[in-house]
């Protein structure tokens, strides 16, 4: 019963809002038509190109590397490294984890000590490896080691780069 009450109320509250009188609307309407000298200014003309031929189809394809590798067949003279020979222990590292920390002489030989990233000293010499990239032992002095290392080039082929190690302190 109370809220068959409520919705009558309600229903008797909400229908004096409601007025048929749209008088004020309709004027504000004429006003802001009058007050409004909207001209829309034409669409502008747009040129056709005449479609692009691409005649590119002869030129080297960007894409594709300058050096044909294929070109190169035949017996590879350059430097290259040795296959066959066992792999030493500072092979495992790359340069720049290894330390130089010290050198040892004994009548003609010299040496050098290599830190390894593991806390392990090696005795090194003229002509022993390190590094992962093929690098050999040419020289040995007080200050650092001078290596020579073989990377890959980009025509399938190998080439030598200077490295060095200086000593840590």
């Amino acid at each position: 019963m109370k809220r068959i009450l409520l919705i009558i109320t309600s229903l008797v509250i909400l229908s004096g809002c409601v007025t048929n009188d749209m008088s004020d609307l309709q004027a504000y309407v004429q006003k802001t038509k009058a007050n409004y000298k909207g001209k829309v200014e034409p669409l502008p003309e747009f040129t056709t190109h005449p479609p692009y031929t691409y005649a590119a189809m002869d030129i080297r394809d960007p894409f594709k590397p300058v050096v044909d590798i294929e070109v190169f067949s035949g017996p590879y003279r350059g430097p290259r490294p040795d296959e066959n020979r066992p792999r030493e222990p500072l092979e495992d590292f790359s340069l720049d984890s290894l330390r130089m920390v010290g050198t040892l002489a004994q009548k003609e030989s010299e040496w050098i000590l290599i830190k390894d990233p593991d806390g392990l000293l090696h005795r090194v010499s003229i002509g022993h490896y390190m590094g992962k990239n093929y690098g050999k032992v040419t020289s040995i002095n007080e200050e650092g080691v001078l290596l020579l290392e073989l990377i890959t080039d980009k025509k399938g082929g190998w080439e030598e780069r200077k490295a060095s190690i200086a000593l840590s302190e």
